[in-house]
């Protein structure tokens, strides 16, 4: 079996101003350390990228190169435009990042050969790697598997993976049927990681990973062959989903991270789910998700 991988979709810390947080980056990272967390991706859905300036994308993604040393880094360059994801693809190639995770553009539904085209400009543009990113529920489209194939035709070898969050497995099954011995494949739903792991997925992309260790212990014990500690590990997981996802995401990774660290942090404009969390869920959260990880390996 090769070497799974589980990569964190990072929470982009913002300071008590609103700002990209070098000190709270840094608790973050060395909690993953701690986790034994080394492949990150910055920018992405729970990065929460679309509500951030470009001046913010920038700030937060040179903070990720200055302090990320020994880290496999993702960097997300979704854009509700090309032109915007060239751009911003280009400045982290400046920065000597060479993996890039791109994902169709949204708000106005795109049509699959607008997603072939959109891959095909970026890709003409950038000299990176790239992971297709397929998570429909917010772009409002699927990449469809022959688009998929399309794109990995027109890329010249530089399509290295897949990360496949649309949460429907017999979808993921599919993309696993026609790419999966080609191209590593991640599952993006943390309550969905075993269950791709045993049909072939070569990790996972979980969110769970910016407060939990929990999705990890999922890995090593798949990767021991242990299932039934995989199966165990795999139901705390789902109950982390469940708190996770009792309000709405990204915000409850958010408020976990700031409590946990006691620090005020903020989330990006509008967002103003934070301000009716009651302390007490959090609270609970927080110890109900210790005593989960006090009982895996």
């Amino acid at each position: 079996m090769n070497k799974l991988k589980l990569i964190c979709p990072l929470i982009t810390p913002l300071d008590n101003t609103n700002e990209p947080s070098r000190e709270f980056y840094e608790l973050l990272i060395s909690d993953l350390a701690e986790m034994g967390v080394t492949s990150i991706f910055p920018l992405g859905s729970t990065g929460l990228f679309s509500l951030l300036t470009m001046e913010k994308k920038r700030k937060f993604l040179k903070i990720v190169a200055e302090e990320s040393e020994n880290l496999e880094i993702f960097v997300g360059i979704g854009s509700q435009n090309t032109d915007e994801s060239i751009e911003f693809a280009k400045y982290a190639s400046d920065l000597g990042f060479v993996n890039m995770v791109l994902q169709p553009t949204y708000y106005i539904r795109p049509e699959q050969p607008w997603i072939i085209r959109h891959f095909s400009e970026v890709m003409a543009n950038v000299e990176a790697n790239f992971i297709v990113y397929n998570i429909p529920q917010l772009t409002g489209v699927t990449i469809e598997p022959e688009t998929v194939k399309t794109i990995i035709e027109n890329s010249s070898g530089r399509i290295k993976g897949i990360k496949e969050s649309s949460g429907d497995l017999r979808y993921f099954n599919n993309i696993m049927f026609e790419f999966g011995s080609k191209l590593p494949v991640y599952q993006g739903q943390d309550d969905l990681l075993l269950q791709s792991l045993v049909v072939g997925a070569e990790g996972g992309v979980c969110g769970s990973t910016n407060i939990s260790s929990i999705a990890k212990n999922v890995i090593d014990s798949f990767s021991d062959r242990n299932i039934k500690q995989a199966r165990e590990s795999q139901k705390n997981l789902n109950f982390v989903f469940r708190l996770l996802t009792s309000y709405p995401f990204p915000s409850v990774y958010y408020y976990l991270f700031y409590k946990k660290h006691n620090i005020k942090g903020k989330l990006p404009l509008p967002i103003t789910t934070m301000e009716r969390i009651p302390d007490s869920f959090v609270t609970n959260s927080i110890d109900s998700i210790k005593r989960l990880e006090n009982k895996s390996p």
